[in-house]
This record gives C-alpha cells, structure tokens and sequence, in this order.
C-alpha cells in the first residue's frame, strides 16, 4: 500500500499542534504556573480541543514539558561534552548549561515532585554525562572515590538549590550558573587537576 502525498499531512499537523501546545505552555506557564488548559489552548492560537487530544489531562502536558526538560538537558549536555577542553572547564560549563535550562522551564518550581523525578532520575548506559565521568575517573581526571551516581545526583540538587536562589533574587543566572560549575568541579576533580 502506497501513502498519498494528503495521509502524511495530518501527522505533520498533528506534530507541529503538539509543538505549538508545548511552547506555548512553556510561556504561559513561565509567568502564571496554576495557568489553566483554556488558558493554555489560548495561548496557543489552537482549539480547547486540538490542546485535549494532544495533552487529556493537565498533569499530561506538564510531564510533557518535564520530558522536554530531560531532552533537552540531555542535549545541551552533549553539546558540551564535544567541545574542546578540560574536566574543569566542562564542569564548569555544564553548571551554566543547567541554569539556563532552569530559566526556560522555570514553571516546574510549581511541581516539587518533579524536582523528585530529576533527582532520582538515573543516568543509565544513555546518559552522556554519566559516560564521561566514568571515563574522566579512569584517566584520573575525576575521584573515583565517589560513585557517578552520586556525582549526577549531588549535581542536580545542587542546580535545583541554586535555581531557587535565583529565582528569590539572592543571585544573578550567570552566578547561580558559576556557582554550580565551580562547586562541582572542585569537589569531583581528583587533586591533581583541581590545579590545572
């Protein structure tokens, strides 16, 4: 059976609807957190109900948009890890990363339990972060006297921390960013290269 040209079209639409919902709600939702579906619908220039069949229920889109979170974390990350540079410098570079992520999601501060999701989330054989300091402890670039589970974990609570902070106006993004990346990289880098 062959597809017409006019069978693909709808499942275009379809992706581009959920797109628009999702960005939409990203906004939205960036300025007033308890933002209703309506509200969100309205946002986007789309129908109540084109928003329904993508996202049925509220707690849908917003695990949506925390799925768009880990996406594009786990990008922004690997971006990173392919730049030219030292353990220090990715280190402290992912901390920035991190916090400019935060900035674009920030309704999730209205959704603790999602915080609980990221921080218990596990890196796994796909997490780039994690391969990188499995491989940075057998060269010698970073402690092995600490498991990468807890270096992951101990990271994303620190950027939650300091997200909070600067959400209550106790520091700038570009500090809060700093701030993780310094902590991080002094306390995962093995002595030698604390230095460097």
């Amino acid at each position: 059976m062959t597809i017409e040209p006019h069978d693909a079209q709808p499942r275009a639409d379809a992706r581009r609807n959920r797109r628009t919902v999702l960005d939409a709600a990203v906004a939205l939702l960036a300025q007033r957190p308890q933002a209703t579906m309506q509200e969100v619908a309205d946002a986007s220039g789309l129908g109540r109900t084109t928003v329904y069949r993508h996202f049925p229920k509220r707690q849908d889109l917003i695990d949506a948009l925390f799925d768009e979170v880990l996406r594009e974390s786990a990008e922004t990350i690997e971006e990173a890890l392919q730049a030219p540079g030292t353990a220090r410098q990715l280190l402290c570079e992912i901390g920035s990363r991190i916090i400019a992520i935060g900035d674009r999601y920030a309704f999730l501060d209205a959704h603790p339990e999602l915080r609980e999701r990221a921080l218990t989330a596990t890196g796994g054989g796909g997490d780039p972060l994690a391969s990188f300091l499995v491989a940075a402890q057998e060269r010698g670039e970073v402690r092995d006297d600490l498991p990468v589970e807890w270096m992951l974990t101990s990271l994303r609570g620190l950027a939650i921390v300091a997200m909070v902070e600067r959400r209550a106006g106790r520091m700038s993004s570009e500090e809060a960013g700093n701030y993780v990346g310094e902590t991080v990289a002094t306390a995962f880098l093995a002595d030698r290269e604390r230095v460097s």
